[in-house]
């Protein structure tokens, strides 16, 4: 029997085969070929690739330099803490993973989901979501680290200021650079997320405290885990500072302000060196080494007593009764009057149709100049303004360092007003002589700055020498190699005849021994001081309350061997012989190792306000 071929029953299956066969044989070369591009065309970089999906590369950052006192004591160190970084990449269920996380953090699985859509980090790094983690959060992450593929703690050294709020105005803070300061020049050699000192002595030695970060090469497991470390990459700390301050100093003159508003600069007379700085409220730099809350910032920013102003650089006040140490050697050297000239004071003086009034109802008598500047008398200081002139009382003024910033360098400094007839011409003003008395008295357009008024007092105490004011004696590497030093210098020498700087030396000694600054008396310590008291005035009168006078005390020690010039102004508190004279007097015990009892023995407080002025 035979078959046709036409008559073949497989026939159809038979090319159907053939066909099949034809298209697997193509698929089989297309994917041989695309393997063969894989591997050998690209197998490099896919090889790259593969190794990247386990290989992890984090920075490990700097601990920032050590700040110490002049005795070598800790003001600001490091502490460690924890920052939560997650790779979304190793979460295996990125929802559940979220859910529980959320949990932990007690925010919405809402917002963390958000949080995670929102990343900026190249795919392979590490997405920081929280800074500074607290205890609770570390230990529940810890926990449950097995549910958490992809979540991970991190520890690094933050700021740590263990005083708080001490000295915070010198010392400034730490805290992430922001968006506009990544954009400047000078920021561009950060990266976001880094920190660096923003204000003070932080944000002033910057590059020498902040370190170079180091870096580690890890690997990692399907689940994020870290299994081993390939290769790390040391960070180096930065360098220590060894400040002119005195940590106990320091800590006295914070605590003697109590709850007063206010501020407080100790100086070296013969070095310029800062031995202590005080400026009340204060705020806690701590705040910002961690996550501070938009919330936080507000409150802080927005508070009217002003916590994060440098009142010793920044505040510009009335100097009241202090001005009279410039108008008296003002007159000296303009030979206005002699140490011996008298004026009479029965509280009163009339100029024209006007009337100015001396602290002291009643007035003082008749007075030589050191009874004029021991009992501050503004009678005396009246008509010795009158006769010297304002011009020479703005050129002394300048030459002690008055109506410019002092040049510490840590922020910006105030600069003050010393008005003059001619200043006020060329603004289209006019000189009155009234306006020579308030300013021979320290009053009307006369405004200065605590860290300027030290400098003054310092001249007139060393005899004539303006210096620098400076707060850092040293930079250190951790093996006490010295890198920087720094030392005095001298500005000038004012054009002020010594003799002239004698005679006021003297009365600000009759200040304490036997006149307004009787609260700074220190038994076996012979103490030069002013008072002074500032109004704070609106149209209608003074003000009163919280809006009283500001008190000012000005003092150096010894008189014979001038080793410590200190200058007090507490807000709104009245007379400064009543508020700010003790706060020097225990900055004075302490600075010379004087039992604490000592100044206040012989002092006897007055019955009134009214019975011991200015």
């Amino acid at each position: 029997m035979s078959w046709d071929r036409d008559s073949n029953p497989y026939a159809p299956f038979q090319k159907r085969i053939k066909v099949t066969a034809f298209l697997i044989s193509g698929a089989m070369l297309i994917l041989l070929l695309r393997l063969w591009h894989l591997q050998i065309l690209e197998g490099e970089r896919m090889l790259l690739l593969s190794i990247n999906n386990r290989l992890r590369i984090r920075t490990v950052e700097a601990p920032r330099g050590l700040i110490l006192d002049r005795n070598g004591e800790v003001i600001v160190e490091n502490r460690a803490s924890f920052d939560l970084y997650l790779m979304p990449e190793d979460m295996q269920d990125i929802e559940e993973v979220t859910r529980r996380l959320a949990k932990i953090l007690q925010v919405s699985p809402e917002e963390m989901g958000q949080r995670l859509s929102q990343r900026e980090a190249l795919p392979s790094q590490p997405m920081l979501l929280r800074k500074g983690v607290d205890e609770r959060t570390v230990v529940a992450i810890e926990e449950q680290k097995i549910d958490l593929p992809g979540v991970n703690l991190q520890v690094r050294p933050v700021r740590a200021y263990p005083a708080g709020g001490t000295a915070a105005s010198l010392l400034g803070f730490v805290s992430e650079v922001n968006h506009a300061q990544l954009q400047s020049k000078e920021f561009q050699d950060f990266r976001p997320g880094e920190t660096m000192g923003q204000a003070g002595v932080e944000r002033r030695y910057d590059a020498f405290i902040r370190g170079i970060d180091g870096g580690e090469q890890i690997e990692v497991d399907a689940r994020g885990k870290v299994t081993r470390l390939v290769q790390r990459v040391e960070p180096r700390s930065g360098f220590n500072l060894y400040l002119t301050i005195d940590k106990r100093i320091q800590r006295i003159a914070e605590e003697s302000f109590g709850g007063k508003s206010g501020a407080l600069v100790a100086m070296n007379p013969s070095t310029g060196e800062i031995l202590a700085m005080v400026s009340k409220p204060s705020y806690d730099p701590n705040q910002f080494s961690q996550r501070m809350t938009p919330e936080q910032w507000r409150t802080l920013v927005s508070d009217p007593k002003h916590p994060m102003q440098n009142r010793g650089l920044q505040g510009q006040y009335a100097p009241g009764s202090i001005f009279k140490l410039v108008t008296a050697l003002a007159a000296l050297e303009k030979r206005a009057i002699t140490p011996d000239t008298t004026f009479s004071c029965n509280g009163l003086f009339r100029l024209g149709s006007h009337v100015f009034h001396d602290w002291k109802k009643g007035g003082h008598g008749t007075l030589n100049l050191r009874q004029g500047i021991a009992n501050s008398c503004n009678i005396y200081f009246y008509n010795t303004a009158l006769k010297t002139g304002i011009e020479e009382i703005a050129r002394v003024a300048r030459e002690l360092g008055l109506g410019a910033t002092p040049g510490i360098g840590l922020g910006d400094e105030a600069k003050g007003v010393i008005p003059s007839a001619e200043a006020r011409a060329r603004g289209g003003g006019e000189w009155y002589p009234g306006n020579t008395l308030m300013a021979g008295i320290g009053q009307g357009m006369v405004t200065v700055t605590p860290m300027q008024l030290v400098v003054m007092v310092s001249a007139i105490a060393n005899g004539g020498t303006i210096f620098r004011p400076w707060v850092v004696r040293r930079v250190e590497t951790l093996d006490r190699e010295t890198i920087e030093e720094y030392g005095p210098e001298m500005v000038r020498k004012v054009s002020i005849d010594p003799d002239n700087l004698a005679i006021v030396r003297q009365g600000m000694q009759a200040v304490v021994s036997d006149g307004t600054g009787g609260r700074a008396r220190i038994p076996g310590l012979a103490v030069a001081g002013k008072t002074g008291t500032a109004q704070v005035v609106r149209k209608g009168g003074p003000l009163r309350g919280d809006h009283r006078d500001h008190g000012w005390f000005v003092a150096f020690a010894s008189t014979t061997d001038p080793q410590i010039a200190v200058v007090v102004l507490v807000e709104h508190a009245g007379f400064g012989g009543v508020v700010a004279a003790p706060i020097a007097r225990n900055v004075l015990e302490a600075w010379f190792k004087l039992p604490k009892e000592s100044g206040s023995s012989r002092v006897q407080a007055p019955q009134s306000e009214s019975t011991e002025g200015d």
